[in-house]
């Protein structure tokens, strides 16, 4: 996944605010205390701080813990966990895979007929239900015809899917 579509789901998932902490240490490469991260943002501590958890919550960011001597007080020094960034991304792959999987096994066994005026489906049942009438607008319900084309659609994504997450796998 390229940098820019990586900092599009995190802000998408969170919000922009998220991103730019993000992305600054992502950048960065390196650990940065929560005031580098707000002086590089230019966010406030608070927005920093809620960021930063934020993106803990996820596994997307570690940190360590360092007493400062002069202030007496800790400091903590925040990363990119790449290790955890990488198995969040490859078990939401899983989950959207698994999903798909399901979608398919339903539209398989299922005939579905579709309005001619606003493309609803109905499944058989609910077709029956009706006395394949559109229970909208009246128009009398057709076949779906492009249900080959989508159980082709899905089975490609899926093969997709299941290749992206097989060298996912292999990466690490």
């Amino acid at each position: 996944m390229n940098q820019e579509k990586l900092y599009e789901v995190i802000e998408k998932l969170f919000d922009f605010d998220v991103r730019q902490v993000f992305k600054v240490l992502y950048e960065e490469g390196k650990e940065l205390s929560e005031e580098a991260i707000a002086e590089k943002t230019g966010l406030k501590l608070n927005s920093v701080r809620r960021a930063l958890n934020l993106l803990l919550e996820k596994k997307f960011v570690t940190y360590r813990r360092a007493r400062d001597p002069d202030k007496q007080r800790n400091v903590f020094f925040w990363k990119v966990d790449i290790i955890g960034l990488h198995s969040t991304f490859v078990n939401r792959k899983r989950m959207v895979l698994e999903r798909l999987k399901y979608k398919l096994e339903q539209e398989s066994k299922t005939t579905y007929y579709v309005c001619p005026l606003d493309n609803t489906r109905y499944a058989l049942e609910e077709a029956l239900e009706h006395d394949f009438t559109c229970p909208r607008c009246g128009s009398p319900l057709t076949i779906d015809e492009k249900r080959d084309e989508r159980l082709n659609m899905l089975k490609g994504i899926i093969a997709r899917l299941e290749e992206e997450i097989r060298n996912e796998i292999h990466r690490r």
